[in-house]
């Protein structure tokens, strides 16, 4: 069994893990109510989130949370950054 004792690797791993997981939640929370909308035979607003009759232009995730793709994006950064200390940190 592994354990990693060195903090600066844990909050480095954390920071690469979560700010994904929370990207990838949204993203996929989104894609649920899309899927309904397509089942219902509507098309779906990405601008503004809801069904609509009709077609729409696709609006890619990144442009409709910029704020939550670049933080997290960076967060992870940092965490590499947070490991790649704590893997050359003499203990």
């Amino acid at each position: 069994m592994y354990s990693i004792k060195n903090r600066w690797v844990l909050w480095g791993l954390a920071l690469m893990v979560v700010p994904s997981v929370a990207m990838m939640s949204g993203y996929w929370a989104e894609l649920t109510e899309v899927q309904k909308c397509i089942a219902e035979g509507m098309g779906f607003d990405y601008r503004v989130g809801e069904c609509i009759e009709g077609r729409t232009i696709f609006v890619p995730f990144s442009e409709r949370q910029p704020l939550l793709v670049n933080s997290g994006i960076l967060l992870s950064m940092l965490g590499l950054v947070l490991c790649l200390i704590g893997l050359y940190k003499k203990r």
